[in-house]
């Protein structure tokens, strides 16, 4: 399953390598014109405007597992149009095959010894859907941002939200089971109020499966999502990913990684994909 927004040449080159051996299922944010063609195993919708940090986020995820478990696949990986496989296919399919764990990064919110940026903040307030995140640059948007923070920021001291039971967050890119899917869409099924709960929260994606899969019993879990990922040096967070990270992503046990951008360095995403068998 792939969430997409842009870079629409590293997209399709993407897509190719991977669906010589996974079905692809690709959601396009609907602001952007892309052209993707569907084949015989690549799925392409265009549903929500998924803007960064937006309940779309969730809203296009669960739109892309609802259409690929029509077909009880046994594994389900969630990737971005910016990622990058940092194992052959064959590799990937091994490392799935026979193995029920759910990879996937887990913490109770607020992370202890994890991201700062996730904490009850984002659970306990109103927050608007982040429509205005990149076009910082325009005074409008600017504008527009202020006057909603402030509104949000008001509902939220004249009606506190409820924290009914605990929140887990990570990062929004996993790895799950056809089981851990399937207690998904029950749980969701059984408590209605639970997906309306995430409407109004800031970067939701990162705590909307978390906080479901942690009250799963059955499931096994793996405290890691198998992306490389470098939020330590910046100027991005998540940094892009240049030529002289080679070396670091290929050495670690990952099986993806993100993010790549060809407008920012073509040599790292031709390397990579030398290395896994384009």
């Amino acid at each position: 399953m792939m969430l997409v927004h842009k870079n629409e040449n590293q997209v399709n080159r993407l897509i190719k390598h991977l669906s010589k051996d996974f079905d692809i299922y690709a959601h396009i944010d609907k602001r952007f014109s892309m052209k993707m063609h569907d084949q015989d195993n690549v799925f392409v919708y265009k549903k929500f405007k998924t803007y960064w940090g937006s309940f779309n986020l969730i809203m296009g995820t669960l739109f892309l597992m609802t259409e690929a478990s029509k077909k009880g696949y046994e594994r389900y990986i969630l990737l971005s149009g910016q990622d990058l496989p940092v194992k052959t296919n064959k590799e990937i399919n091994t490392f799935f095959e026979n193995n029920d764990f759910e990879y996937i990064e887990i913490e109770k919110i607020p992370h202890k010894n994890g991201r700062p940026d996730i904490d009850m903040n984002r659970l306990a307030h109103y927050h608007q859907n982040c429509k205005y995140h990149g076009q910082e640059e325009k005074i409008k948007y600017r504008l527009f941002y202020r006057i909603h923070r402030k509104i949000f920021h008001i509902i939220s001291k004249c009606r506190p939200r409820k924290l009914e039971y605990d929140f887990y967050g990570g990062w929004q890119w996993m790895n799950l089971t056809k089981c851990c899917v399937e207690k998904i869409f029950e749980y969701l099924k059984s408590d209605k109020k639970y997906l309306k709960r995430y409407k109004r929260t800031r970067c939701a994606d990162e705590i909307f499966f978390q906080t479901i899969i942690h009250q799963i019993k059955e499931l096994e879990i793996k405290n890691e999502c198998l992306r490389y990922m470098d939020w330590d040096s910046g100027p991005e967070y998540p940094r892009t990913l240049r030529i002289n990270d080679y070396e670091k992503i290929m050495e670690t046990k990952n099986l993806f990684a993100r993010k790549f951008d060809e407008t920012v360095d073509t040599e790292i995403i031709d390397k990579i994909y030398k290395a896994v068998g384009e």
